[in-house]
């Protein structure tokens, strides 16, 4: 028995039952036998009423106020995480007022903890463990260890097997793949002693490998000057604002490889998935094997595997997706999360948390956190200005290339002049140019689908969702009409449901109806289509990356996933279809969503030795967020957000809470919503305000109506434990479900 736990026979142990009744740990008994193996982090099979769940260890203590606790019935693993995750995942459902078992499932193995499922039998419910769905593949490796060994010349597929494994060992797989069915040719051989077989891990694969040498450069003064006070002060938070293009990347690599060297880890988050392969590949040619990879896009048995590396302790840094911040990266020391202004980093489902904050609660216990940005959110600017966190700044190219000239072109004016063409005489004749150097574009179009809507002329009617509080998207291929929410789709009528009306006209440019315009109006210009529709499924954004890379010439289209992070030294032109979509969102946060992704855009342009330029077509010229991108001052739009925000009260200048309650009887979610506020509104503290409740701007989506209550308090206020209180007070009816969102990012 270990001595050190033989006096410690209770364990408490957060059961895997997703439900806010269950949100404590319960004590269970230690039996003598499992003593040794009952440790931090085991998945447990514990009883729990009339059946047994999986619950997760995450304390041994000596005593309990329970006077007859009921015994662990078995240990189901070896620990998945550790003492100090759980007081993260802890903090994470206090902060963002969610199950414990919610958040504690951040810190698990993807695919790989039990669990337990209800089944229906004839005699009623019966409950059955489970085991992972994912575990570690194996693969038989194939080595020739007689080098004299010469088959008969009979044998044609022994000697071509013998002829392979010359050039050293090979898989089995390998060996299939090339010479086809091999197991009775091995199988003699190995009987001869020519050769050996021997099973061993296979690590699923992951991608990402260097599509470019790295590329160290010499440090300019501010990256020199970043990089000391990244090392000078451990356990800080440090906002590096840098101009597209700055080395902000290089800054990453030189942190990291100095944690690297005294025996640390790191993990590195991006925001958009078709980030990671380019990003994976430049930290892979700087660091090798060291780096494993995260995102949804792998299949489970590829994250199981990668995040299997790490807890091994075979890899050192990862890079991924929001989830890769709660990988199990030994002696962890700095988190990396690049472009933090994203909204991607908040988590939509519960626990709703916000990666970047969560990063910051982590550097409390010395970890160092670097949010990088050309266009910091309001909520980074307002942490370094109070000197909670730390700014550094990266004010030029690292290339001496000059920033990219900006053109805005009025759309209105033009309209006026005659041009009925998406594409404006400036960016009309800059493609001209494109394809007459045989140089290379970007063009960014905030939509996806052929057109937005449709309109009839006469009498204004727009086809809608049956389902959902929104028009239908159209899609010219199928010729159909489609919802982007809850995926509803019908064909496109020919005429006006309602009037009759031949006058059923598309409204608004989306990619693929761009990209057919291109195509005939330039049809020399070779075009790579990047949006949602066209990267579905693994490896699509990497294919259409690849192929963009390998032109000679050519555009590449896309929605937001082209905005950021792309770095291609030969694209000249940056085009803007439409700047205005992001504009006249109903969301407090549009006039610095639609600066931060025209600046983020713009910095695609130029980074190479060519000069570039931007191309920027609004409807609304004289916008804060234009204004501030033309004339290269960021402080056009935070100044006039800053004075609006503080009048208004919106964050940074408060601390927000949006409840969104939801289900199809309207009645059961007016009746839950107008409870809850009523709960808020008898506990709120001082200088809170309780609005609602109130449809969602998105009133139904799915057949589910959905109310919401926004709760606006002073910032640091406790929202997560005003939100449980609430809600616990609160039993909604059957079928109504409510969704608590802590510092939302999105009121829809």
């Amino acid at each position: 028995m270990n001595d050190s736990n033989s006096w410690l026979r209770i364990a408490r142990v957060v059961v895997d039952v997703r439900t806010r009744t269950l949100d404590e740990p319960f004590d269970y008994a230690v039996p003598e036998t499992l003593s040794d193996t009952v440790a931090v982090g085991c998945p447990v099979l514990v009883p729990l009423g009339p059946r047994n769940v999986v619950g997760y260890v995450v304390q041994r203590v000596a005593t309990s106020t329970i006077t007859r606790l009921k015994p662990i019935q078995s240990v189901l693993g070896t620990p998945l995480f550790t003492e100090s995750a759980y007081h993260l995942a802890r903090w994470i459902a206090d902060e963002y007022a969610a199950p414990l078992s919610e958040a504690l499932r951040l810190f698990l193995p993807p695919g790989g903890a039990p669990r337990v499922t209800r089944q229906e039998g004839p005699e009623g419910v019966s409950w059955k463990l489970v085991s992972p769905t994912v575990k570690a593949a194996e693969e038989r490796l194939v080595t020739l260890i007689d080098a004299t060994f010469e088959p008969s010349r009979a044998s044609h597929l022994q000697r071509s097997v013998v002829d392979a494994l010359r050039e050293g060992p090979v898989t089995v797989g390998e060996l299939t793949a090339e010479l086809g069915p091999v197991s009775a040719a091995l199988t003699a051989l190995e009987k001869r002693g020519a050769v050996s077989l021997v099973s061993r891990r296979r690590w699923r694969g992951a991608g990402g490998s260097p599509t470019r040498p790295d590329t160290s450069h010499t440090l300019s003064a501010a990256q020199e000057s970043a990089v000391a006070a990244i090392a000078a002060h451990p356990g800080s938070v440090f906002v590096l604002e840098g101009v597209t293009g700055s080395g902000k990347t290089e800054v990453y690599l030189r942190a990291i490889s100095r944690v690297l060297a005294e025996g640390g880890g790191a993990i590195v988050l991006v925001p958009e998935i078709s980030l990671t392969p380019q990003t994976v590949g430049r930290f892979r040619a700087r660091f090798g094997p060291a780096v494993a990879v995260l995102h949804s896009r792998l299949s489970v048995g590829e994250r199981f595997d990668q995040w299997d590396l790490l807890a091994k302790g075979e890899a050192q840094v990862v890079v991924g997706a929001r989830s890769a911040l709660f990988a199990p990266v030994k002696d962890l020391r700095l988190i990396i999360i690049d472009e933090e202004h994203e909204t991607s980093y908040k988590q939509g489902s519960a626990p709703r948390y916000h990666a970047r904050d969560v990063a910051a609660r982590m550097s409390e216990s010395g970890i160092t956190v670097v949010l990088g940005t050309a266009t910091p959110s309001l909520e980074a600017r307002d942490a370094v200005d109070s000197g909670r966190w730390r700014g550094l700044a990266l004010p030029d190219r690292v290339t001496g290339a000059g920033r990219p000239e900006i053109v805005v072109v009025d759309m209105g004016a033009e309209f006026g002049d005659g041009n009925r063409s998406m594409f404006s005489t400036a960016l009309g004749e800059a493609l001209d140019e494109i394809l007459a150097r045989k140089s290379k574009a970007v063009l960014f179009l905030n939509r996806r689908g052929f057109a937005s809507f449709l309109l009839c002329r006469e009498c204004g009617f727009v086809p809608r969702c049956p389902s959902c509080s929104v028009s239908l998207t159209y899609h010219e291929r199928g010729d159909r009409l489609v919802c982007h929410h809850c995926g509803h789709n019908e064909p496109s009528p020919i005429a006006c449901p309602r009037c009759s009306s031949p006058y059923l006209r598309r409204f608004g440019a989306g990619t693929q109806r761009v990209e057919d315009e291109l195509r005939a109006r330039w049809p020399g210009l070779a075009v790579v289509r990047m949006d949602a529709d066209t990267t579905t499924g693994k490896g699509g954004h990497d294919r259409a990356l690849t192929a963009f890379e390998a032109l000679d010439s050519g555009v590449l289209l896309g929605t937001q996933m082209v905005a950021k992070g792309l770095d291609y030294p030969e694209v000249t032109l940056v085009g803007v279809i439409n700047a205005d979509t992001t504009m006249h969102l109903p969301d407090f946060r549009a006039a610095e969503r639609t600066y931060q992704l025209l600046e983020q855009v713009s910095g695609r342009a130029g980074r190479g030795a060519e000069p570039g330029t931007v191309i920027i077509q609004t409807y609304w010229p004289d916008h804060p967020g234009v204004r501030a991108v033309e004339s290269r001052d960021a402080n056009i739009l935070y100044d006039e957000e800053r004075a609006l925000r503080k009048e208004l009260g919106w964050p940074p200048y408060s601390r927000l809470a949006n409840v969104v309650v939801s289900g199809e009887e309207e009645k059961n979610v007016r009746a839950a919503a107008a409870s809850i506020a009523d709960q808020l509104t008898a506990s709120a503290d001082d200088g809170w305000r309780i609005l609602g409740p109130a449809d969602s701007a998105l009133a139904r989506v799915k057949r589910a109506y959905r109310r919401h209550i926004l709760v606006k308090a002073p910032p640091g206020a406790p929202l997560g434990a005003a939100l449980r209180d609430a809600l616990a007070a609160v039993t909604p009816a059957k079928g109504v479900s409510v969704a608590p969102d802590v510092d939302p990012v999105d009121l829809l």
